[in-house]
């Protein structure tokens, strides 16, 4: 069995010959990794252990913002004769399942279902079921677990169930209704991507206006393309943040703001937020920026706005704050179902495959110009 992996500095004391490690910087950080060999997990389908279990092989997983901390917690704080599996989406394909094991067979393809804030089984922990998607052989729970179609390929499964069921819960949540007017905030962060590609329905169905956020100019065009009204770039280490001009003319396109506005990153946001959101108007989010700095040894940001001030104004003015984990099992079907029938485009930047380990995790966390998911595939 192989896995992709973050590895302690002695980890080739342990390692098989055909086992190796590369290195690269993460937020100044020295980070090895590389592909480690171990011996095949053990899966009785007649054992009642597992009746209600899966064994599946993992085919192609990715890596997400929440995978940072626990690469750079591992990195730096992991004994160095150790190494630890990542990432927290995968597909694969399955090869064995338990006696009581009923919608699922061998060689369906699966993804993870991260089903919160209840997974639906009794004692069954709810959330992302695994933090070490890159084991390449697994077992877990059928409930944790969800078949796909064929048409949706391993590279946009690998990339699907966390983006999937997160962005249709927070639009769900939001309620949307005809002409209003939405915006997402860092559009070019994988989880505002899904949202964008979500609103395409309530777009062309509801008529509604969707605005985007981004401080990265270049990607201007791309998040144009996949269809906003307007795509506002904004200067974040700027006291203005927005051109006065621009963020004038935005507020008289939208008379006087947003109906909901969908944000993946509170604590970077949320004060910018609250001038622009219409009375009794929904502020959705999933996360927050500020989930490594206590390892890199950097400043957190500010969120810009005491308690008081928040609960203050959102009072006055009838806002709803709604905070978002995940989603329910319903989210991801539809999720699924949308990509299907071609409604929900998901973007991949590169797949990595063989060594390039050190490229992989580079490219997903270093890179500037990445665009949509990355991903590892054991499948050359």
């Amino acid at each position: 069995m192989k896995t992709v992996a973050i590895c302690g500095s002695k980890v080739e004391t342990i390692m098989s010959a055909d086992s190796f490690v590369d290195h690269l910087e993460i937020e100044g950080i020295k980070v090895n990794c590389g592909i480690i060999h171990t011996k095949d997990i053990t899966f009785a389908s007649n054992d009642p252990v597992f009746s209600n279990y899966v064994l599946f092989q993992v085919k192609a997983f990715s890596c997400n913002y929440r995978d940072k901390r626990l690469i750079l917690n591992t990195a730096t704080s992991a004994p160095a004769n150790r190494f630890n599996a990542v990432g927290s989406e995968f597909v694969g394909v399955v090869l064995a399942v338990g006696t009581d094991v009923t919608d699922l067979k061998t060689g369906d393809r699966v993804i993870a279902n991260n089903c919160y804030p209840d997974s639906g089984v009794t004692g069954l922990r709810p959330g992302v079921p695994t933090n070490h998607a890159s084991k390449e052989l697994r077992i877990l729970h059928q409930a944790k677990l969800i078949k796909i179609p064929d048409v949706m390929p391993d590279d946009v499964a690998a990339s699907f169930s966390i983006g999937g069921q997160t962005s249709y819960s927070m639009i769900r949540k939001l309620q949307i209704q005809p002409e209003q007017n939405i915006l997402v905030t860092a559009a070019k962060s994988n989880t505002s991507l899904f949202v964008l590609h979500a609103l395409q329905k309530y777009r062309q169905q509801m008529g509604i206006r969707v605005y985007a956020l981004t401080s990265s100019g270049k990607f201007i065009d791309k998040i144009q393309a996949i269809g906003v009204d307007r795509v506002v770039q904004i200067q974040p280490n700027s006291e203005t943040w927005i051109d006065p001009e621009t963020a004038a003319s935005v507020l008289e396109e939208t008379k006087g703001g947003f109906h909901g506005i969908i944000d993946p990153f509170f604590d970077l946001h949320i004060a910018r937020m609250l001038p622009v959101m219409k009375p009794e108007a929904k502020y959705i989010t999933c996360g927050l920026y500020d989930q490594f700095t206590d390892l890199t040894g950097t400043q957190s940001p500010d969120i810009g706005i005491s308690p008081q001030h928040l609960l203050y104004t959102t009072m006055i003015y009838n806002l709803s704050i709604i905070g978002n984990c995940i989603g329910l099992t319903s989210d991801l079907e539809q999720a699924i179902a949308d990509y299907a029938q071609g409604n929900l485009p998901v973007a991949i930047d590169s797949v990595y495959t063989g060594k390039d380990i050190a490229p992989f995790f580079d490219r997903m966390y270093n890179s500037r110009d990445r665009f949509g998911k990355v991903v590892y595939s054991y499948e050359n």
